[in-house]
């Protein structure tokens, strides 16, 4: 007769189906020969059915499904953009407006600024244009997240 330690190495191979056809017939024969290695086959089996009939759900999800369904969803992000365009707007505006009042010899920080204030506005033409594309383009825009 086999060790009772088989239990401990074979038994949940056996439950979850993961042994060849002769190593599920050999430890059958051992569970036949074994009281303990029987009851504890059977409460694993039980164990085993609970575990699988569990669901449970993802807590990331649940807080997503919450923040999607909230009121800050609709206009936080949308805020934020439109003052961070606002003040990259004002700032480039008073630049360009500075260098005009006083535009006097050209100097490598009025070039600089003119140049900045260029890559500015070409980024922000880039993303708003990307967005508009995106928006139309977006084969997900009618699922409800």
């Amino acid at each position: 007769m086999m060790s009772c330690d088989r239990m401990e190495n074979d038994g949940m191979r056996y439950i979850d189906g993961e042994m060849t056809p002769a190593q599920a017939a050999e430890f059958e024969k051992h569970l036949a020969g074994c009281e303990t290695c029987r009851r504890s086959i059977a409460e694993l089996g039980r164990v085993d059915s609970l575990a699988g009939r569990m669901r449970i759900g993802d807590p990331m999800d649940v807080f997503w499904e919450g923040y999607w369904k909230s009121i800050y969803k609709r206009g936080e992000r949308r805020t934020a953009w439109i003052l961070i365009v606002a003040g990259a707007a004002a700032t480039a505006l008073f630049g360009i407006f500075e260098i005009g009042r006083n535009f006097g010899p050209v100097t490598f920080v009025k070039v600089a600024a003119a140049v900045l204030a260029a890559g500015f506005a070409l980024l922000l033409v880039s993303v708003v244009r990307e967005r508009v594309h995106q928006k139309k383009t977006d084969k997900y825009r009618d699922i409800i997240r």
